[in-house]
């Protein structure tokens, strides 16, 4: 009986090691990344806002040359988007399948004349336009905007020297 035991040992043993050397070690210096935490940069896309449909239902779209892409905005975005209607934008989301879903948007320019989108603020009793990139001081800007603080505006023109023509994107809240 030992030695059938010893045999078994002897012929199992081997087995044994091989199996046990096809497992994964306990610790490894990989790093496993879940799917849902990988971090994907926003697509974006510029072009023409147009809208379509009737006041009861309307589409917003933009125009690139030949191209036409559907754009789908949570209600503050979607609110600000139908008031861009033939004004040059970029677009910054995700593109699905159906549409084109926009976070957020910058206006470029207004009848191919560049423009600054945002926010107008008063620093000590002088108009500012904060953009993304700071704020810029308003030389002589138009008697309406000073009512206007807090409201998200493009203005096009000299913005040191005026005139400026702009556009309300979002009043103030």
């Amino acid at each position: 009986m030992i030695r059938r035991a010893s045999l078994a040992l002897v012929l199992i043993a081997p087995c044994m090691a091989i199996a046990t050397g096809c497992q994964r070690p306990a610790h490894t210096s990989a790093v496993t990344i879940a799917p849902d935490s990988v971090a994907t940069a926003p697509d974006s896309l510029s072009g023409i806002v147009s809208i379509t449909g009737t006041s009861f239902e309307q589409r917003l779209v933009l125009r690139n040359g030949n191209s036409v892409t559907s754009l789908s905005a949570a209600t503050p975005e979607s609110t600000a988007l139908s008031r861009m209607g033939g004004i040059e934008v970029r677009v910054v989301g995700k593109q699905t399948l159906s549409a084109f879903q926009v976070d957020h948007f910058t206006a470029l320019s207004v009848a191919g004349s560049p423009v600054a989108d945002g926010i107008l603020r008063n620093d000590n009793g002088r108009l500012a336009l904060e953009t993304t990139h700071g704020r810029i001081p308003l030389g002589n800007p138009p008697t309406a905007l000073r009512g206007m603080i807090g409201a998200r505006v493009w203005i096009a023109g000299p913005l040191d020297t005026g005139p400026n023509s702009y556009g309300v994107i979002a009043p103030p809240r």
